[in-house]
Parts: C-alpha cells; sequence; structure tokens
C-alpha cells in the first residue's frame, strides 16, 4: 500500500500522457480531413476517413501502453 502512494506521480504523469496522446491524434485526424474535405470540396468523407484513422491509431496507443503497463506490473511482482 505505500509503494502505490509513491508512485501516484508517476501514475498521473503516464494518465495524462496517454489522454493527450490520443485526443491529439484524433484531433489530427479530424482537422486533417476537415482540411482535405474543403482543399477538395468532397463533403464529409475526408473528415470521416480521418475520424476513423485517429481513433484506430488511439486504441493502438492504448493498447501498447496497457500491455507496457501489464507487462511491468508482471516484473514488479516477481
Amino acid at each position: 500500500m505505500g509503494e502505490n502512494k509513491k508512485n501516484w506521480p508517476k501514475a498521473l504523469a503516464n494518465a495524462i500522457n496517454l489522454a493527450t496522446s490520443v485526443a491529439a491524434v484524433i484531433a489530427l485526424g479530424i482537422l486533417g480531413g476537415g482540411w482535405l474535405d474543403k482543399r477538395f470540396d468532397t463533403g464529409i468523407v475526408f473528415t470521416a476517413i480521418g475520424t476513423l484513422l485517429g481513433v484506430a491509431t488511439a486504441g493502438k496507443i492504448m493498447w501498447e501502453r496497457f500491455n507496457e503497463i501489464s507487462k511491468t506490473g508482471k516484473k514488479d511482482k516477481k
């Protein structure tokens, strides 16, 4: 229990890092798609594609981070 109280700054930094990364890739997908839609006058085609790519990339980032955390947790228990 004492170790968990000592690690809260690291856990908070990891959570902020993950949230920022996820928000950034989704926003870039939406904004990039919107820019392409305006440039090529295609309605919302590129915005939809950009959003889907952003969400998929965010999912990949979360998957990798959670796997990294679970591997670190298993090493700490041994």
